[in-house]
């Protein structure tokens, strides 16, 4: 059977959903054996153009119907597996939108997490204000002087700025006070590939979105054996 069709709400920001599109091709290939054209699933992508979520001038009501909207996009184009490419966008989701074919992605790694300590998130500030993770999972948050800097990395990023991103980024993730550090914001997944040299274990949350969505999307649609 042809695998269940993918969507991915992007566009908070752009690149992010980019990643997890790429992510979801490059695992077809490595992990299900795709290589023809028809192997790959189908991947719809709503590259949406969100309105502020980061600053004091964000409108909750606004980005609600912002997200529902995407979403519902998506589901009318035949989309099965859904998920969003943004940590932040989460604390938008309506309740009538948390359905089954929505991988939820804070949910996701307190299913999946298996840490044998406390991990520290290194997330947006609307993330952090709003406990987003800690209702799913036990973790900390860096301390204010640190979250300034993370802050200032994840809107450089935004920017289109690449040079030294990673550099500052291991430079907070060495003075984080947790020996695991999870990347809370997808704009920071961007740079995962460049921290192999920290001293930390450090947890890309859109790689493991991107392989729950490959599950979803191969293993459930197969008929279980007569």
């Amino acid at each position: 059977m042809k695998p269940k069709i993918i969507g991915i709400v992007g566009g908070a920001g752009p690149f992010a959903g980019l990643r997890l599109f790429e992510r979801l091709l490059f695992l077809s290939s490595r992990q299900y054996g795709c290589y023809k054209d028809g192997d790959y699933p189908q991947v719809l992508l709503n590259s949406f153009p969100f309105s502020d979520m980061l600053t004091d001038k964000k409108n909750p009501k606004l980005l609600k119907t912002e997200l529902t909207l995407s979403l519902n996009q998506l589901r009318a184009q035949g989309a099965e597996v859904l998920a969003i490419a943004c940590n932040t966008l989460h604390n938008f989701l309506e309740e009538d939108q948390e359905q089954e074919d929505l991988i939820h992605l804070p949910n996701l790694l307190g299913e999946e997490l298996r840490l044998d300590e406390v991990p520290l998130v290194l997330c947006t500030r609307t993330s952090r204000e709003n406990k987003l993770h800690k209702k799913f999972f036990e973790c900390r948050y860096p301390e204010l002087s640190l979250q300034e800097k993370v802050d200032g990395i994840i809107d450089r990023i935004l920017q289109g700025e690449s040079r030294s991103i990673a550099r500052d980024l291991l430079w907070v993730i060495e003075r984080g006070k947790a020996e695991a550090v999870i990347l809370g914001c997808t704009e920071l997944s961007l740079f995962s590939g460049e921290l192999a040299s920290s001293t930390k274990k450090v947890i890309d949350p859109l790689e493991m979105l991107a392989k729950k969505m490959l599950e979803r999307s191969f293993k459930e649609n197969q008929k279980a054996p007569a």
